[in-house]
């Protein structure tokens, strides 16, 4: 039986604005809010095969059922397109991350067995954990060190701020009392 030693989600959780985080020299990876750009790589898992059972007097047969094959693959296909215009897409990219590629793509095969009326607890418990092993959640983002960050800086004097009236405080109100 394991003991001791550290877990990923136990102590304290991380905070990138202590002082001993930048001691250490640990910070956030920021990835722009506007996503990744660039074409995804293909799809890296083989094609998923939907199977036919039947029974007659010969015994059990099996078919491939061509039409839900095919629709269970354009689905995965057009998630996994989805899946890289995300901002998580920029860390997945780079060489320190390149383990979580074959992740995204089990992701998007779960994503699809979850859609499907036969989906069970287990199947979105593990969709679940892809989910936060590849920061599509907050507490994933936070696990790998992540920041979804807009490069926009916001003006400062917008016309909605022009707008605001201001209200005395109560000490300028009661100051000539």
């Amino acid at each position: 039986m394991a003991q001791g030693g550290a877990r990923a989600r136990s102590g304290p959780a991380f905070d990138p604005n202590s002082e001993r985080s930048e001691r250490m020299g640990r910070s956030l990876l920021p990835l722009d809010a506007k996503g990744y750009r660039y074409k995804p790589r293909a799809f890296p898992l083989s094609r998923y095969i939907i199977w036919d059972s039947y029974k007659d007097e010969d015994g059990f047969h099996k078919e491939k059922d061509k039409d839900s094959t095919e629709a269970w693959n354009e689905r995965e296909h057009e998630l996994w397109k989805q899946l890289w215009k995300l901002p998580q897409a920029i860390a997945w990219h780079m060489p320190e991350y390149a383990y979580l590629f074959n992740t995204v793509a089990l992701y998007c095969r779960q994503f699809v067995i979850c859609e499907s009326p036969d989906a069970k607890a287990a199947d979105r418990s593990t969709l679940q954990r892809y989910a936060d092993t590849i920061g599509l959640t907050p507490q994933g983002l936070r696990l790998n060190g992540w920041q979804i960050v807009d490069e926009q800086p916001r003006p400062k004097n917008s016309a909605k701020d022009s707008k605001v009236i201001k209200f005395p405080s109560a000490r300028d109100r009661f100051a000539n009392i």
